[in-house]
């Protein structure tokens, strides 16, 4: 047995839909320890990788038992778009039983639901979906800040609605795309839903945003995960980029895009989406 705790809960995405912040959420909560980064990205690198590597994937987590203070390194934007990484340190008590879990948002687009089952069969996981043109724009512009880094992403960024439209092109011949393909939710969520079943839970980003309804997914969310009733207000949103508009006409293209996409993740999930018109 590890010395370490294996994760009890797992973000799995999707990318710009607020996992960040649902995964500072649960760091409030009095009984939940960090990993030592947000995104351990461990998943996505293949079944090989996870055999040759599980060892040092569970020292990313505290262990079973100590006290004094447990860091985690963040990533997050300032209010201009730019990344900076700060340091948050958790003062952990020896009488507290605590668990732990990550967040790592690609993997609901590019994991293994039966990979992650295989090594860490008990979790509790969480899925949160937008509204997926303004997902697909958002990924966009995350893109853009990349490249502006001087990042190699492997291909190039530019103008939000030429690149749509040529993607939306690339789709129609069958093919994966960065921005699109991320947000055609309902064949991720059917092959995770077909391995996990109740141990996933299912959000939205708009979840997170109402003052009324946050309390509520809070409390939903650790019930979800095992963890006792937290007070929750409406919180701030982290790793957010400022505010920007989607132009009006390829937004209108994209909707019309996803339609025939959301009538499927509806059917699946047995309700209207959130941002779908009446």
């Amino acid at each position: 047995m590890s010395e370490h705790l294996a994760p009890s809960f797992f973000i799995i995405g999707e990318r710009k839909c607020g996992t960040s912040s649902l995964y500072r959420y649960l760091l409030e909560h009095p009984a939940v320890l960090p990993g030592s980064r947000k995104e351990m990205q461990f998943f996505t690198k293949g079944p090989a990788h996870v055999k040759e590597n599980w060892e040092a994937y569970l020292r990313e987590f505290p262990k079973v038992r100590g006290e004094g203070q447990v860091a985690l390194d963040w990533p997050e934007l300032d209010d201009k778009g730019l990344l900076y990484e700060e340091r948050l340190d958790f003062e952990r008590a020896a009488s507290v039983h605590y668990i732990t879990g990550e967040a790592s948002a690609d993997t609901f687009c590019d994991g293994s639901p039966e990979l992650l089952q295989e090594h860490l069969p008990e979790l509790s996981l969480v899925v949160l979906l937008r509204d997926p043109s303004l997902r697909a724009f958002s990924h966009h512009r995350m893109f853009r800040r990349f490249q502006n880094e001087g990042r190699d992403l492997g291909f190039a960024v530019g103008d939000f609605a030429e690149d749509m439209r040529a993607e939306m092109k690339r789709a129609a011949q069958g093919e994966s795309t960065p921005c699109l393909t991320p947000s055609v939710y309902a064949p991720n969520l059917e092959r995770w839903q077909n391995v996990w079943g109740q141990q996933l839970l299912v959000l939205f980003s708009s979840d997170l945003d109402e003052a009324v309804g946050f309390p509520k997914t809070m409390a939903r969310t650790l019930a979800h995960v095992g963890l006792p009733a937290h007070s929750y207000e409406l919180a701030q949103r982290y790793n957010q980029a400022p505010a920007a508009a989607i132009p009006t006409e390829i937004h209108r293209e994209l909707q019309a895009y996803f339609a025939p996409h959301d009538r499927d993740l509806a059917a699946l999930l047995g309700r209207k989406l959130p941002w779908q018109q009446s």
